[in-house]
């Protein structure tokens, strides 16, 4: 299942459900996988029988989705790379500028496809965070987006998908 998150308006989408904010709270919910600083919690979401938190790292800016049961057991936690707002859904940046035939749209079209299963199984959440901010025209680490051109080759090799970003 694929994951994605509305800063601006603090909309979970699991797959094609959105799951708005039921409320928004900011708490430390433990480190940070990718860098080890404390995250912070962001938004707090309620899905079928799933109580869903938001994390956000302040060190790398990393995205989590800490699921939860009703009794408050952790389940699972899902690293949410695939940011976006309504604006990013009809083809524009936050800014407005982008447009539709542009490299840039036909980059982020093509990453918004890939279920982030694939792109996990290949990528690491940063170098996915750099691949979305690239396809966005936002600026990235170079490193991590370095790092991820090198295994575009083995992404395409195992899911048959060519990225070019």
């Amino acid at each position: 299942m694929s994951y994605g998150y509305d800063p601006e308006n603090n909309i979970l989408y699991i797959g094609a459900d959105q799951v708005p904010a039921y409320d928004i709270e900011s708490n430390e919910m433990g480190a940070c996988s990718a860098c080890g600083a404390s995250l912070l919690s962001i938004s707090y979401h309620s899905f079928g029988d799933k109580l869903i938190i938001v994390d956000k790292c302040p060190g790398c800016n990393s995205i989590y989705a800490d699921i939860y049961n009703n009794d408050w057991t952790w389940l699972d936690g899902i690293a949410i790379s695939h940011f976006f707002s309504e604006k990013d859904q009809a083809g524009n940046d936050s800014s407005g500028t982008m447009e539709e035939g542009s490299d840039v749209s036909k980059s982020l079209k093509l990453l918004n496809s890939i279920p982030m299963n694939q792109l996990q199984t290949i990528f690491s959440p940063a170098e996915i965070n750099a691949m979305f901010a690239r396809a966005k025209g936002d600026e990235c680490v170079r490193q991590y987006l370095y790092n991820a051109r090198k295994k575009y080759g083995s992404f395409d090799d195992v899911f048959g998908i060519t990225i070019d970003v």
